[in-house]
């Protein structure tokens, strides 16, 4: 799916995309948002198409977030399932996702998100997909199944993409 040529159009009427990953890499399957950003950085994106490794930048995902037509977010999330689980959430889903997330930081894309939705200026399209984790020991490096889920949630941005 990675070879999948995506709609092209004139710049001025392209939507501004943001495919947002967050985690922290150095605690292991946390670190699976970053790692979609990564191997998405590998695909040939248009340009409309922003890729931004959030990793702990927790402070600062409003400022990412606003502005854009259309956001798709990649993170580990805490749901009880099985490791490498992946989940889809849509915006009117985000209450749920607040309590699953694994996140070590006390802000995180609930609170972006929330702030963005008080200042009315929260992008009508957002997508997040959670990954489920297997460690968040210390040490860098995702286990099998969560590389696994990571391959498949890059696949499916990039369908998303070719709809959108």
């Amino acid at each position: 799916m990675s070879d999948v040529a995506l709609p092209t159009t004139d710049t001025a009427a392209r939507p501004r995309i943001l495919i947002l990953g967050v985690g922290n890499i150095l605690l292991s399957d946390e670190g699976a948002g970053v790692e979609v950003i990564n191997i998405l950085n590998q695909c040939k994106l248009p340009e409309h198409i922003e890729l931004v490794d959030g990793a702990t930048r927790a402070m600062e995902l409003a400022d990412i977030i606003r502005g854009r037509d259309k956001v798709i977010i990649a993170d580990a999330i805490a749901a009880g399932s099985e490791p490498g689980a992946v989940f889809r959430f849509g915006i009117d889903q985000l209450a749920e996702l607040r309590q699953m997330s694994v996140s070590v930081h006390d802000i995180g894309v609930h609170e972006a998100v929330f702030q963005l939705r008080l200042l009315g200026e929260l992008p009508l399209d957002i997508v997040f997909y959670g990954i489920q984790p297997d460690s968040l020991a210390l040490g860098e490096g995702l286990t099998p199944k969560v590389k696994a889920a990571v391959e498949m949630v890059k696949e499916f941005i990039l369908r998303d993409l070719a709809i959108s």
